[in-house]
């Protein structure tokens, strides 16, 4: 068991499985290695059956804390993702960049806030490799009318 495993055992995160790297559509990928860097597509709060685990829009149907929620389950799928391209999480050398949209109802302002619980499993899970910069947009509508989708650029070692 690598050392962020048991990281992730100890403080209660435990990952989702991934079925592989294929989207819908040809040619769309969960993950793309590219040299040292690993870029993850776009991703969504999903349970363990694939479906969406919250479909909304943040500020109508969805409180800050059930959204960060959400931005947290994020994470978790894409500890999965990781796990399945990298084959070890300790392979992670440090997190780059991430996009987070958050789907937003008017006036809903607390977007960094929702973003915050993706941010978190990372920092919980690599400490300070995960850290990242991070730009958070809102949107009117996501796939699948879910609350957040989170990407990520990693540097592998």
């Amino acid at each position: 068991m690598s050392v962020t495993e048991k990281r992730l055992e100890r403080i209660g995160l435990a990952l989702a499985g991934d079925d592989g790297t294929i989207r819908g559509g040809a040619g769309n990928a969960k993950y793309k290695i590219y040299d040292d860097l690993l870029f993850i597509t776009g991703l969504e709060p999903t349970g363990q059956d694939g479906e969406p685990a919250f479909v909304g829009r943040m500020g109508r149907e969805y409180t800050l804390e059930e959204g960060y929620q959400a931005a947290r389950l994020v994470g978790i799928n894409m500890l999965a993702v990781i796990q399945n391209a990298l084959g070890d999480l300790d392979r992670v050398d440090y997190f780059i960049k991430v996009m987070a949209l958050v789907n937003s109802a008017d006036g809903f302002a607390d977007l960094p806030e929702v973003a915050d619980g993706f941010t978190d499993v990372m920092t919980e899970a690599f400490g300070e490799r995960g850290m990242h910069a991070r730009n958070v947009l809102g949107a009117t509508n996501l796939n699948n009318n879910v609350p957040i989708i989170c990407d990520a650029i990693i540097k592998i070692r």
